[in-house]
Formats: structure tokens, sequence, C-alpha cells
């Protein structure tokens, strides 16, 4: 093939990123008159096989135009490296919309909005079943009378939430209950609160039980 030609081969590769070899065998055998393809590394791409180059002038031009054939590909020993196949993005399920609430729950606070008790223990029933029986008592600066002790026909459990207090069961000395104390007292037994706060309201939890 006359140089002329190989240049305009050499020129073609170039623009495509390549790099043209050309045999440099003057004699008939082997590669002679053969060409190859190496990509910007020097790495073989097109028309170089183990024996030499294999790819002939009109075949370079093909596939510098994009029209090579894979049959040629394989029997010239080409190592274009195919590209492949994207992942298809995966479709998101669809969320399901959230059932609408059957019923709005209803949130009260036992230490909003207390009564001001100063006059008297307020007392509010919270819950009352068969068997027990939930109210929340409001003190400040109330006392039981020393002649006059409670005395329950019911097991009672009462938990100070809020303020200070003291308790007196029979047959025990006075205990100082503070927020968060709770107290277990046995039906039939008589009790006294000494004192409640006087500075602030007293906030008792009483569950009385059967």
């Amino acid at each position: 093939m006359p140089n002329e030609a190989t240049e305009k081969l050499r020129e073609m590769a170039v623009h495509r990123g390549f790099k043209l070899v050309a045999s440099r065998r003057r004699k008939p055998g082997g590669d002679f008159g053969k060409y190859g393809l190496n990509d910007a590394k020097g790495e073989p791409v097109f028309g170089v096989g183990a024996d030499g180059l294999t790819a002939s002038a009109e075949a370079i031009e093909e596939y510098l135009r994009g029209a090579t054939s894979n049959a040629w590909s394989k029997s010239a020993g080409s190592t274009t490296p195919r590209p492949k196949p994207k992942a298809e993005p995966k479709a998101k399920a669809a969320s399901k919309p959230r059932p609408k609430p059957r019923f709005k729950v209803k949130v009260e606070n036992l230490l909003t909005r207390l009564p001001a008790a100063k006059r008297a223990e307020a007392f509010t029933e919270l819950l009352a079943r068969p068997g027990v029986r939930v109210e929340r008592i409001v003190s400040r600066g109330q006392a039981t009378p020393e002649d006059a002790p409670m005395v329950q026909a019911q097991d009672e459990w009462v938990l100070l939430l809020e303020g200070a207090a003291g308790l007196r069961i029979e047959d025990s000395n006075e205990v100082a209950l503070h927020a968060g104390d709770h107290v277990w007292i046995a039906a039939g037994q008589k009790h006294w609160v000494t004192w409640t706060a006087k500075d602030r309201p007293t906030v008792w939890l009483a569950v009385h039980l059967d």
C-alpha cells in the first residue's frame, strides 16, 4: 500500500484516539502489508495477533469508520472491549397509604389545671371499675385530725406525684413523702396525713382495691 494511504489511515486513527501500527517487513510472508491499532496506552485494540499484525488496510479503514464485523474481529484476534450493559434501575415499590385512625387518643395531665384546694382537699375520680377505683387528691396545708384517723374498707396504694407530706400509719412512726414516693395501706388500718406543704399543691394518686 502506498505511504500516502498509510498516512491517511494514521490520521484517521489519531482522530479516533488510536495509534496505527504498520508492518515493518518489506518482503512477502508473515505480517507483510498488514496493520493493527493500539489504544492511547499502547494496548492492542484491533488487528494485532500473537504472530504479528493481521488486518488489511481496508479492514482498518472499516473499523475506524465503525463498520467492521464481529467475524473479522474474531479472526483478526481483536481485543476490542465491549461496553457492559447498564443495569436497569429497580422500580421503587409503591408505598401504601397509611390507614386512617379509627379513634382519637385523648391525652390529659394530672398536674395541670389543679384545683386551689385551699379550704379543703379536692378529690377527682379518674377511673371506676368493679373492684378498683382510681382518684387524684390535691392537698394544700391540710392534715388529718388526731382524733379522727382515716380508716378504709379497701386496700389502698397511694403515690405522691408532686409536693410533700407526712404520713403515719397505726403502730408506726411518721414518714416524710416526696414526689415519687408510694405507700401501701391495708384495709382497716388507721392512718393520718400529719401535714402537707402549704407553699405549693401536693398531688396524690390513690388506687383503691377491693
